[in-house]
């Protein structure tokens, strides 16, 4: 089991699903609810996030031999699509922009009305904000490194952690934001995209060497993508 294929796997999902970036999105679907509420909702978000990613780490490589699409294909076209992403946060912006969707409370507990108010949300917010075409782009192409059982499970629990953290963040999400700001939101949205640039970069170069084998270096190739 490599380990440094499993902090990459990690670092990618957190990079991609941009939690501190798409918090302020969040905030505005939820900000009519009451705090206990807004905090349920975050968990049940981030629970239906971590089984998005799940299906698309066991099932991703499936779905593409169904629509007859080669895995370095999916990997240049996946590049490009992160590619974009990381440039749009480099500019400091947003994948999608609040609709102006607001939210009701309804009567019922606390975990009754997260449930209400995540069925109106979940389209958007966890699908396609935060599970995007980039981040199942991203989950698909690690999902392909898995050559055994033990790794495969490990990354399933690193995308545990993903979703977890995201879970975090969208927990304290008021508390993050009033003490970040505007500005020190929008640093952390840049640094990410110019992450995600990089990674993208590096799925270009692996997928060319699959199409290409031999004509570049392989010191700049992934080992495990490039078999």
């Amino acid at each position: 089991m490599e380990w440094s294929v499993l902090f990459n796997t990690f670092i990618g999902v957190i990079a991609i699903l941009n939690p501190i970036g798409n918090m302020p999105i969040f905030l505005g679907y939820v900000e009519n609810e009451n705090p206990k509420v807004q905090r349920a909702v975050a968990l049940l978000m981030a629970l239906s996030i971590f089984v998005l990613l799940l299906v698309f780490f066991l099932f991703g490589t499936r779905i593409l031999n169904v629509f007859g699409i080669t895995l370095p294909a999916f990997r240049l076209a996946g590049s490009i699509m992160i590619l974009l992403v990381g440039l749009r946060m480099l500019q400091g912006k947003s994948k999608f922009e609040n609709n102006g969707i607001e939210t009701q409370s309804v009567s019922g507990g606390t975990f009754s009305q997260a449930g209400n108010s995540l069925s109106r949300i979940l389209v958007p917010v966890a699908m396609p904000i935060f599970v995007g075409p980039g981040t199942i782009t991203t989950v698909i192409l690690y999902a392909e490194k898995s050559t055994d059982w033990a790794t495969s499970f490990m990354m399933i629990l690193t995308l545990l952690l993903s979703a977890f953290i995201v879970g975090i963040v969208l927990f304290c999400s008021r508390f993050i934001f009033d003490r970040l700001g505007r500005n020190g939101t929008q640093i952390v949205v840049r640094f990410m995209g110019m992450v995600l640039c990089a990674i993208a970069m590096q799925f270009m170069i692996d997928g060319v060497a699959q199409l290409l084998p031999g004509v570049l270096n392989a010191e700049f190739v992934h080992s495990a993508m490039a078999q």
